[in-house]
């Protein structure tokens, strides 16, 4: 495509946000983009429009969003279903407006296809010389959600980093772009207690050197973290990364020189942390960011010899069942994520 071309279609579907909603309709499914990359000028318009929508159907992977959506004077107006929970959905589950979806996070796409999604939005960087968006923050399902929803709206965010992998989609794929300035949404680096250092320590003692290793999120999971900084060679091919990778690797402890695939790449489907992670991945080769297909497919980690996927959990019973999602008779405490999908693959 000639560089005229690109831009008249990227200035042909630029419009205002009001008026990009404003193609949703009452009973459609909405799927939002996941974790920080979630679009919040997009999402703030849908609940300012809420008065002219019902029964919409509103999914969502909740690590890192606000869930302005959840408040309570949404609820007559948005079903939300969502693959990772927070406490910030304890009303709209109360008030049975909140379903969890118990689905590996490699499966959602085969999922997204099947559901027959509406509307995508989405947040991406503003385009390259050669008309090329990036998608930023996290790749995970939203390659899938550009092919497969009917309508894809994007929030075009230039303080969004732009970041290498699998991570461009070209402006002809968009169907109406709008413009933002926000913030990014972040998540605050875990301070571990002295408890989950010592959890931390026990872990390291079961990761040889040149391992490449996955790893969770959460306090326990930066206690983990911080406690491999002696260690040589380590490899990253995860989920998410956070500040604490991102230490390990200005240290010189992670490395990737030992992977078999993406060697001297640190690999990931999102990005998990503050303002600091996000312009250290900025134009940095050493990271890659990649769709769930590839980073949570078991036939692709299978060819990671040395792997070690680190996962965090509530309980554990005398039997030795393993619980890592609900604490009593309570809401669902987090989600199903990728951790069955590493677990699997080691």
């Amino acid at each position: 495509m000639i560089d005229s071309d690109w831009k008249d279609i990227y200035r042909k579907r630029f419009t205002t946000t009001e008026k990009a909603v404003q193609h949703i309709e009452s009973f459609q499914k909405i799927f939002l983009a996941p974790m920080c990359n979630e679009p919040q000028a997009l999402v703030e318009e849908l609940i300012r429009q809420k008065s002219r929508l019902q029964e919409i159907s509103l999914y969502t992977v909740v690590l890192g969003s606000p869930c302005k959506y959840a408040d309570i004077a949404c609820h007559p107006h948005f079903n939300i279903r969502t693959f990772l929970s927070s406490p910030l959905l304890k009303k709209a589950y109360e008030n049975k407006k909140c379903d969890y979806l118990p689905v590996n996070f490699s499966e959602i796409p085969r999922w997204i296809k099947e559901e027959h999604i509406d509307v995508a939005l989405i947040q991406v960087s503003p385009p390259n010389a050669d008309g090329f968006c990036n998608l930023g923050l996290s790749v995970d399902v939203v390659p899938t959600l550009i092919k497969e929803a009917k309508i894809v709206i994007a929030e075009v965010n230039s303080n969004l980093p732009v970041t290498f992998g699998e991570t461009l989609v070209h402006v002809s794929e968009i169907n109406f772009f709008v413009h933002s300035d926000r913030s990014l949404l972040t998540i605050r680096n875990s301070q571990p207690s002295e408890e989950d250092l010592k959890i931390g320590r026990y872990v390291a003692t079961l990761i040889p050197e040149y391992a490449t290793i996955q790893v969770g999120v959460g306090k326990i999971a930066s206690g983990i973290i911080q406690s491999l900084h002696s260690k040589v060679g380590l490899g990253v091919h995860s989920g998410s990364i956070s500040d604490d990778i991102m230490e390990l690797i200005n240290i010189g402890v992670v490395t990737n020189e030992r992977k078999e695939i993406n060697r001297n790449r640190t690999v990931c489907t999102t990005l998990t942390g503050t303002n600091d992670l996000y312009e250290f991945c900025h134009q940095n080769e050493r990271i890659e960011l990649y769709p769930i297909n590839y980073t949570h497919n078991a036939a692709v980690i299978s060819q990671i010899s040395n792997f070690h996927s680190i996962n965090s959990a509530l309980e554990v019973s005398l039997s030795g069942q393993i619980n890592a999602e609900q604490v009593d008779d309570s809401h669902v405490v987090a989600g199903v994520g990728g951790q069955m999908d590493f677990i699997r693959a080691s």
